[in-house]
C-alpha cells in the first residue's frame, strides 16, 4: 500500500515495463455498434455502453470521474481521513450520493467490488497487475494504467483514458485545456515568477533526507507557471548536500499538512540555517493544498493554481 507521501518516490524506471496491446479504433470514438475501446498497459477493453455503475479502484481516478459528472458507486481512499476518500474540491460533486469506501491496504478488494455488480471497473491508478487485471475483467470491463507507471501515471494520460472509457473523451480533453490554460494565466498574471528557481518538497524529513517531488511530470505545473525547476540527482537529498542544493532555490515548497509539520521542518538546523530561511522564501502549505498537488487531477489542480501563486508571490516579495 502506497504512504500518504508514496507518491514522491514514482519513477518511471522504478516500475516493471508492460506491454500496450494492439491498435484498434481510434482513441475516444464511439463504434457503429455504440461501444467505445480503451487501450491500456494489459491490451483494449471494449466497454459496449455508456457505463451507470462505475467503480473508482484506483486512488485518484475518482477526481476524473467526478470532474465529468459520474458519481462512482464505490471510492478508493488514499489519504486524509477524508468523506468518502473524497477531498473539498470533490466531495461536493457526489451531490448526496454515498459511494461505498474501499481501500488497498491488502492489495485490490476483487470481493468487494464484485459484490457492487459495476458495468466498468476504473483502475487507472491502482497498480494493476496481468493476474489482477484478469480477474477484475471477469467482473466487468475494466480499465487499468496506460503504460509502464503501475501507479501515479502523468495526469493528462490518466484523464484522457476515463474521459474515453466513460464515453466522454471530448469533454475531458476541454477539461485538460482548462487546467493548462489556468497555469498559463498565472504566469501572465505574475511576470516576477520568469528565472526564478523552485524546488517542490515533501512536508517531513524521510530517512534524514529531503524528498524531491518527482517524477518530472509532477513538477510541470510550475513551469507552466513561468517558474524553472531545480533539477536534482534522485529524489532524496541526503543531509550533506541539503544546504548546496536547496540554496540553489529561490524558492522551496515544503508540501507540509500542518503548523506541527512546518514548525519541526524551521526546526531542524539545516533547514533552518538554508537561505530560504533566512530570507523567508520558504512557502508551507496546509493539508488541503498539499493535498491538491499530491492529487494531479483536473479537479484538484485548479485549486493549486488559485492558492499557491500568491503565495509565492508574497515570498518573492
Amino acid at each position: 500500500m502506497w504512504s500518504r507521501r508514496g507518491f514522491l518516490g514514482v519513477t518511471a524506471a522504478g516500475a516493471a515495463a508492460l506491454t500496450v496491446g494492439c491498435r484498434s479504433a481510434e482513441p475516444g470514438r464511439v463504434a457503429d455498434d455504440g461501444s467505445v475501446t480503451v487501450r491500456h498497459a494489459f491490451g483494449e477493453t471494449r466497454i459496449p455502453a455508456p457505463p451507470t455503475r462505475v467503480v473508482s479502484a484506483g486512488l485518484t481516478d475518482a477526481d476524473d470521474l467526478l470532474a465529468l459528472g459520474v458519481v462512482p458507486i464505490a471510492v478508493t481512499d488514499w489519504f486524509g481521513g477524508e468523506p468518502f476518500g473524497l477531498w473539498p474540491w470533490a466531495l461536493p460533486r457526489l451531490d448526496g450520493a454515498r459511494p461505498v469506501v474501499l481501500n488497498l491496504i491488502e492489495g485490490i478488494p476483487v470481493d468487494q467490488i464484485t459484490a457492487l455488480k459495476p458495468d466498468l471497473i476504473v483502475a487507472t491508478d491502482a497498480g494493476l497487475d496481468q493476474d489482477t487485471y484478469a480477474r477484475l475483467s471477469a467482473v466487468a470491463p475494466t480499465v487499468a494504467q496506460s503504460g509502464s507507471e503501475a501507479f501515479f501515471e502523468p495526469w493528462r494520460q490518466q484523464a484522457t483514458t476515463i474521459g474515453q472509457a466513460v464515453f466522454r473523451h471530448d469533454e475531458m480533453q476541454q477539461l485538460i485545456a482548462d487546467v493548462e490554460a489556468k497555469f498559463a494565466a498565472v504566469k501572465d498574471a505574475h511576470p516576477e515568477f520568469g528565472g526564478k528557481k523552485v524546488l517542490l518538497l515533501a512536508g517531513t524529513l524521510h530517512r534524514d533526507a529531503v524528498q524531491v517531488t518527482g517524477p518530472s511530470w509532477r513538477r510541470e505545473f510550475l513551469t507552466g507557471m513561468g517558474l524553472s525547476v531545480v533539477e536534482t540527482d534522485g529524489t532524496l537529498i541526503p543531509r550533506d548536500r541539503i544546504a548546496s542544493v536547496l540554496d540553489s532555490a529561490d524558492i522551496l515548497i515544503w508540501t507540509t499538512e500542518s503548523e506541527q509539520e512546518r514548525a519541526t521542518l524551521l526546526a531542524d538546523p539545516t533547514v533552518a540555517a538554508l537561505s530560504a530561511t533566512a530570507q523567508q522564501r520558504n512557502v508551507f502549505t496546509d493539508k488541503e493544498l498539499a493535498g491538491a498537488i499530491a492529487y494531479a487531477s483536473t479537479l484538484s489542480y485548479p485549486v493549486v493554481a488559485e492558492r499557491l501563486p500568491p503565495m509565492i508571490a508574497a515570498a518573492l516579495g
